[in-house]
Order: structure tokens, then C-alpha cells, then sequence
């Protein structure tokens, strides 16, 4: 008979998929680790870096700046694949997924984990449009009417208005997030949407949740109509694999 004890586990894992950010991981971990102190910290909080193959200092200053854990790729995979190996990586009870360059604060990632619990096995943020440029929001907004036309339409969420299913600040019960991700496929910025169908596929109740990015973090232009391509991509991806079945046998086999 063995007396060690069981670790302990701890109350929140925040996800950070991470590509060539070694110029803000460190201030990254070090702002969440005080901003998220009045819900978790010391061995409360697990911080979980997934470098995306960056090729650059990003893996070793994140060890260096105290990640509880780092995961690295050999090469770039998308955030899809990073998100999805940190989450599955996770021992948190709670498990939040966000941007390396913090586009999110930690108020805004208290204010979702709010919703957390038996009432919402999941929580989806979305972006406040305040400050955002005209191609930004309107890039947003298709992206988003096309995965309800495309994808989502028929489940859970037609009873909700999805204005930003692309938001990068989602959060989840642990057994949600290994449930989810153990089945999601799509490795770039499309995951967005599958991870929304599997929930809805599982029958998870999802909560929303408005913010606002921080001032001086949203990405260009230029990369949005770029990532737009890829996600329509991912899009019909999703919904090939859909018709064809490849999604059927997920509620039963909860």
C-alpha cells in the first residue's frame, strides 16, 4: 500500500499557442499570473505554452518566464493544432484558451470563467466591435454568417445571434475540453468553428461573454483578409467531413 498522494490539481490551465512571440511571452505570463491571482495562483494556476514551430527564443524565454509547461512543434501547424495539443495537455479544472500577445486581459478571462460551471460547460467571448477598422468588423461578420450558413446552422446555436465565432478567448470545464478537442481535426484558424459544432454535437450548454481586446493588439488588415482565405478553407472542410458522417457518431459516443 502506497501513501504518496495524488497531485494536486489545479484550479485553472490558460492555453497560450504562441508563434514567434518571444518578444511579449515572458510579460505575457507574468501579467496573467497577477491578473489572474484572485482566482488562481501558485499551484492553482497551470500556464501552459505551445510554441507553434517559431524557430526563434519563444520556447526558451516562456521556460525562462516560468510556463508550467511548454510544448513545442518541429514546424508551424496552426493554432488550431497548438490550441488543441495544449488543451488536451491541460490538468485545470477550468481550461481557457488566448492569444500569447495578450489581445485579451486577465479581467477579461476572469470575466468569462464567471460563467463557468453546471449551468455552461463552456464559455465563447465575443469581441466588442469598438475601435475595430471597417474591414476588420466586416471581415469578422462573414466569416461568422458563413460558418452559421455553412456549418452551424440546424444545432445549438441558431437560438444564439453568432456575431464572432473567431474570437480568440473561449473557456472550458476540463472534461468539456478533452471531450471537445480529442475530436476536433481542423489544425488552423477554422478550429474556431469545429470546436463550436462538437459542442453543439455534444449538447454542451455554451454561454457568451462580450469583450473587448486590449488597445495596440489587433492584427492588420492585410493578415486578416489573408486568414480569411484559410478559414473559408477550414470552413468547407468542416462541412464536407459534416455531410459525409464524419461527425455522427459524436453524441453517442459521450
Amino acid at each position: 500500500m502506497s501513501d504518496r498522494k495524488e497531485p494536486r490539481r489545479p484550479r485553472l490551465s490558460v492555453v497560450l499557442p504562441a508563434y514567434r512571440e518571444q518578444d511579449v511571452i515572458g510579460a505575457t505570463l507574468a501579467t496573467l499570473r497577477d491578473g489572474l491571482s484572485s482566482v488562481a495562483s501558485g499551484e492553482d494556476l497551470e500556464l501552459i505554452v505551445v510554441d507553434d514551430g517559431s524557430g526563434d527564443a519563444t520556447a526558451a524565454r516562456a521556460s525562462a518566464a516560468g510556463a508550467d509547461r511548454v510544448i513545442v512543434f518541429d514546424a508551424n501547424r496552426g493554432k488550431g493544432a497548438a490550441v488543441r495539443a495544449g488543451a488536451l495537455a491541460a490538468t485545470g479544472d477550468a481550461v481557457v484558451f488566448t492569444d500569447a500577445d495578450l489581445q485579451y486581459p486577465p479581467d477579461r478571462i476572469v470575466a468569462v470563467l464567471d460563467h463557468l460551471g453546471d449551468a455552461a460547460g463552456a464559455v465563447r467571448a465575443e469581441r466588442s466591435r469598438t475601435g475595430d477598422a471597417l474591414l476588420r468588423r466586416l471581415g469578422t461578420r462573414v466569416v461568422s454568417r458563413l460558418a452559421a450558413l455553412l456549418v452551424l446552422r440546424g444545432g445549438a446555436f441558431d437560438q444564439q445571434r453568432l456575431r464572432d465565432t473567431q474570437c480568440g478567448l473561449k473557456a472550458f470545464r476540463r472534461d468539456v475540453a478533452h471531450a471537445v478537442f480529442g475530436r476536433c481535426r481542423v489544425d488552423r484558424f477554422g478550429f474556431d468553428v469545429e470546436v463550436l459544432l462538437l459542442l453543439s454535437l455534444l449538447g454542451i450548454p455554451t454561454a457568451v461573454e462580450t469583450v473587448e481586446a486590449a488597445a495596440g493588439t489587433r492584427r492588420s488588415t492585410v493578415r486578416v483578409v489573408r486568414d480569411g482565405v484559410g478559414i473559408l478553407r477550414d470552413l468547407l472542410g468542416i462541412r464536407r467531413r459534416y455531410r459525409r458522417g464524419d461527425y455522427s457518431s459524436v453524441a453517442a459516443d459521450d
